[in-house]
């Protein structure tokens, strides 16, 4: 078995493990998903599935696939019982993911596609922010350090090393660094009144 291939198997372990934590959050009614952040990731994650396996992600590909049938189940359960507060930068934020889609589906150029992307998960993220800010705990913040830690393993899986195979893994992992550190930080503040 080649190196690439354990890093893929560890990738999809994590990447399979980041929704544990979240989805006993879930049964435990501690966890309150907001719909257009994982409706975003799911679409988003389903298209850089595509995006990553042709352009030669092999077996780093399939952590995409795995968590965008994932996050599509949280955005079914967020549909009924997730997070009702829906603000109007929620709905900027969704709607500008999903005119991004849009160019995304439509350029040919691959790595404006791969920018796209990032700009388009990072978009998704701006709900849960936006919730988290107030209600730290209604998110586990293991789940998004399990996302980092099997986005690491992926990059060690891709078939070829480009700008293109690159770039969304990375930005999967800074986007997710920084909102651990920003629960724990929201957190700390909220502890500390």
């Amino acid at each position: 078995m080649s190196l690439k291939t354990i890093f893929a198997i560890i990738s999809l372990l994590f990447g399979t493990a980041i929704f544990i934590p979240y989805y006993i959050g879930l049964i435990q009614k501690k966890t309150k998903p907001h719909l257009f952040s994982w409706l975003t990731w799911s679409l988003l994650i389903g298209l850089g599935f595509v995006l990553s396996y042709k352009g030669g992600g092999g077996a780093g590909s399939l952590p995409f696939l795995v968590d965008g049938l994932l996050c599509f189940t949280i955005a079914v359960y967020a549909l009924v019982k997730g997070e009702k507060n829906i603000t109007r930068l929620d709905w900027i934020a969704f709607i500008s993911a999903l005119i991004i889609m849009i160019f995304y589906v439509l350029t040919k150029n691959a790595v404006v596609s791969v920018i796209l992307t990032a700009t388009i998960d990072f978009l998704g993220y701006v709900p849960t922010y936006r919730k988290s800010y107030l209600q730290p705990y209604q998110e586990p913040a293991l789940t998004y350090f399990f996302a980092l830690v099997s986005w690491v393993f992926s990059l060690g899986a891709l078939g070829t090393y480009t700008f293109v195979t690159m770039f969304y893994p990375l930005s999967l992992i800074a986007t997710n660094g920084a909102f651990i550190l920003f629960l724990l930080m929201r957190r700390k503040v909220i502890m500390a009144k």
